[in-house]
């Protein structure tokens, strides 16, 4: 049973016990106001995932979903946040509590929130409209304020990061977190002090050059040091927190690029060694998401994954990996084909890499004889390309 206490001025949630558990997190679906029927492609891809993610195995406790989930959240006359919402159990919240939204319908899954940028645009247009009041989030969404979610093993703390800084086009830094809130996280990460950290906010509080959603290089935008359109406001300060708090990882969106890095801005593997790990999954309108296990002793960040192309609109991009794999669900060996050569990385869903084939061949025959029936993902990789595919052994 889910409680709600007041701590430092902002709200603790404490879920039923878990041991080890896994969630996935999702960033910047950019769901328009379009009707749905089958115009928002966007809002089809968020329709998607719920029932995906309903269906992970092992079931995830709750999903996260760091900012951008409309396109102009302040639009006239309601923001974007029906279109988004009316996926969600239970139907036609109005001023709904944290928590109060499910994926799936037996309500066993919740759906957290933090706003991005796009919360706060109230036009769409070449510098956007903006301001620094969220007018429909809280109507449609969630209360305007930071919160955690505590488990036995960990804290999650969600940051609201702000608007832009500035109204150009160009300028896409967050205005960062208030002295008030650098206490609270403070106060919220010493109460629990014994547990893994996990942070969630829209903007990245450390930038690296990463890859798009279809594993290409990011090439969008140079990114000239670490803290590009960043957090603005104590930014040094929350890194400090980070270290001094032992924080496991911080999960962001925004860029839409996948990355993950360490305070200076150096790229590192997903699950490595690093004091706190800053991570960025691209964007969720390009079917883009992770999957995070918790344990006892480590926070486990699997590879960029993407999903939901049954019924999708959308092809994958032409620079992406010719990749196919079958049978799936597998049982004992699984074929994989490639146009071109390239290593071949299997992870197991707490994104530990359980089998590696450097300079593989077009076909392959991968025995899976000794692994144990669940869900796995395979990382097929050139010098310049990544495709993560997920398959199911049974």
């Amino acid at each position: 049973m889910k409680q709600i206490l007041l701590f430092a001025a902002a709200l603790i949630i404490t879920l039923s016990s878990f041991a080890q558990f896994t969630f996935v997190h999702l960033s910047d679906m950019h769901v328009s106001n379009i009707p749905f029927e089958n115009s928002d492609t966007n809002a089809q891809y968020f329709q998607c995932y719920i029932k995906e993610f309903a269906k992970l195995t092992p079931k995830p406790a709750f999903v996260v979903s760091s900012g951008d989930e409309s396109n102009v959240g302040n639009q006239v006359p309601n923001g974007m946040y029906p279109t988004f919402t009316q996926y969600l159990y239970p139907p036609s919240q109005t001023n709904p509590g944290i928590g109060d939204y499910f994926i799936d319908s037996a309500q066993t899954i919740p759906i957290y929130f933090v706003p991005g940028n796009h919360e706060y645009w109230e036009a769409l247009v070449n510098p956007p409209v903006s301001n620094d009041t969220l007018k429909y989030y809280t109507e449609f969404l969630i209360p305007d304020t930071d919160y955690c979610i505590t488990t036995n093993l960990a804290v999650i703390v969600f940051l609201r990061s702000g608007s832009d800084t500035a109204i150009t086009q160009d300028d896409k830094k967050g205005k960062g977190l208030s002295d008030s809130q650098c206490n609270y996280l403070r106060n919220i990460l010493t109460a629990n002090s014994s547990k893994r950290k996990i942070i969630v906010m829209h903007h990245p509080a450390v930038n690296a050059v990463g890859t798009n959603s279809d594993g290409t290089p990011f090439t969008e935008e140079a990114i000239p040091s670490p803290d590009f359109n960043s957090i603005a406001n104590n930014r040094t300060t929350f890194l400090n927190i980070c270290d001094s708090n032992h924080v496991d990882v911080v999960l962001n969106g925004h860029m839409h690029q996948n990355v993950d890095a360490n305070r200076a801005g150096h790229v590192i593997s997903e699950n490595g060694l690093d004091s706190t790990r800053y991570v960025q999954t691209a964007a969720g309108f390009n079917r883009s998401y992770r999957i995070i296990t918790v344990n006892p002793m480590y926070v486990n960040v699997s590879v960029p994954l993407r999903s939901c192309n049954q019924g999708a609109s959308i092809d994958e991009t032409s620079n992406s990996l010719n990749v196919s794999i079958f049978p799936n669900p597998a049982t004992n060996m699984l074929t994989v084909k490639c146009n071109k050569l390239a290593s071949i990385e299997i992870s197991n869903i707490e994104g530990q890499i359980i089998n590696f084939i450097n300079e593989t061949e077009t076909n392959n025959n991968i025995d899976l004889t000794g692994l144990q029936k669940g869900v796995y993902f395979i990382k097929v990789k050139t010098d310049d390309k990544i495709t993560v595919k997920k398959f199911i052994i049974q």
